[in-house]
């Protein structure tokens, strides 16, 4: 049985760890042709190492969303498999928590600049082509901290509920050229930003467990297929909205 991007160029950014890799596993095997970008330059060389070898055709490029020009690259690198047809615009940073009042102006726009206007970038990048062949899908990685608020991380929610209103406004925009654009939204995911969130406190990982209705985290791979999920024709008729993969936190 074919893969549902059997065929498909892929772009993924942030693909190095967490969730970007997890969907970059599991869009090599569906049968995507990846470009992968990320700041991580080892982590994303260990990535490509390891889907070469499992067969899948793939190319990768540091790239920091911060920069147009190295989105703009990126994207460059994609042509050797055409202009991609599934972007996930995954790369985002979540800082510590800190009181509104008390944190810096560097890191509350560093926050903005990376989550927000990171994604416009790559909706920038990926957009003119696919309008002009009438095709094309994005999926934005935003949170459930773009639909609900969280105390001492401002920035960051900020940023996600911008996420989700560009979504929305850029899937109105191209929709009637045969283009769909959604969001991502998982809750609390055992990855490596989570780990640097909490500095190894177990103590306040396990208390947020227990608020959740299912009683623990995400898995990447569990967030990954979500994400398949809408950038694959699986979700044909889904276009300016967000999926939660957040064991029902928000249904509370």
């Amino acid at each position: 049985m074919k893969g549902v991007f059997e065929g498909q160029s892929v772009l993924i950014t942030g693909a190095a760890a967490g969730i970007g890799r997890a969907i970059a596993l599991a869009a090599g095997r569906e049968g995507a042709r990846l470009t992968l970008g990320d700041v991580n330059a080892a982590g994303l060389g260990e990535l490509e190492a390891e889907l070469r070898k499992a067969g899948v055709d793939v190319v990768s490029a540091t790239c920091d969303i911060r920069r147009q020009s190295d989105v703009d690259a990126l994207f460059a690198s994609a042509q050797r498999f055409g202009h991609p047809d599934a972007v996930f615009a995954n790369a985002g940073i979540l800082g510590k928590p800190v009181d509104v009042w008390a944190q810096t102006e560097e890191d509350f726009t560093t926050q903005i600049d990376v989550n927000l206007v990171g994604t416009w970038r790559t909706f920038k990048a990926a957009l003119p082509p696919m309008v002009e062949r009438k095709s094309g899908v994005i999926v934005a990685t935003a949170s459930v901290a773009g639909l609900v608020g969280a105390a001492g991380l401002a920035s960051y929610v900020a940023s996600k509920h911008a996420m989700l209103g560009l979504v929305k406004s850029t899937a109105l925009n191209v929709a009637p050229m045969g283009i769909r654009v959604n969001a991502l939204c998982p809750h609390m995911v055992d990855t490596p930003m989570l780990d640097r969130l909490f500095g190894g406190d177990t103590t306040i990982r396990d208390t947020l467990k227990g608020m959740n209705p299912m009683r623990r985290n995400a898995t990447s791979e569990e967030v990954a297929e979500a994400a398949i999920f809408l950038g694959s024709s699986r979700s044909g008729y889904i276009t300016g909205t967000h999926l939660a993969v957040d064991g029902g936190h928000i249904a509370q």
